[in-house]
């Protein structure tokens, strides 16, 4: 598939169906990773459903971003002990948030509908890994809060405010190598889905 403009992101994040009820399979898969209710708690809308379509697509990215930054070989120890989790908390979130549509009847983006793609350079040396990373973790923190305000079942609200507190947590490891910083500002910015297309699209077109 060919490369995909902020238009395209969000115009394929708002394509769904009519309102639908989230099957407890789909809202299980998401609470197991993310530690909330069981079942979704009401109705699941179009607007819902267009934020899960552009977690997918973050969660594709940040699974790409944390495979590659571990097969750079530039990393040891206990840092890439700790970029292996947190690929594992991306896969754990991207099953989660892919659970959403399947519970609602639909198929979502795999790595194979996407053309990901980085500035040159971005994986020569720990200090650009850990920059990118910076960039993109920022991204994927607003995501998760914007979707934790906006979605109407409160458990997967809670659910993203989760996946929001880990996403924190790769943030702080990764500002920490390239700034020496860990502890950031006191109020991440949520992002709307339009603003979530902007900050993806860069790397998904």
């Amino acid at each position: 598939m060919g490369g995909i403009s902020r238009a395209a992101l969000v115009s394929r994040a708002a394509r769904g169906g009519a309102l639908v009820a989230l099957s407890s399979a789909g809202a299980g898969a998401l609470a197991a990773s993310a530690g909330a209710a069981t079942r979704a708690s009401g109705p699941i809308s179009d607007a819902d459903l267009a934020l899960a379509r552009l977690a997918v697509g973050a969660e594709l990215l940040a699974v790409d971003f944390y495979g590659q930054a571990i097969d750079s070989n530039l990393f040891r120890g206990d840092q890439l002990k700790t970029l292996k989790r947190i690929l594992f908390n991306e896969q754990e979130h991207l099953t989660a948030v892919s659970g959403i549509l399947t519970g609602a009847g639909q198929v979502p983006s795999t790595a194979d509908d996407l053309d990901i793609g980085y500035p040159q350079g971005s994986f020569a040396t720990p200090a650009s890994i850990a920059r990118l990373g910076v960039t993109l973790e920022t991204a994927f923190v607003g995501i998760a809060i914007g979707a934790a305000a906006a979605y109407t079942p409160v458990d997967l609200r809670q659910a993203f405010a989760s996946i929001a507190a880990s996403e924190a947590e790769h943030l702080a490891f990764l500002s920490g190598l390239a700034t020496g910083r860990p502890v950031g500002i006191s109020f991440p910015v949520a992002l709307d889905p339009a603003a979530a297309a902007d900050a993806l699209a860069p790397y998904l077109s």
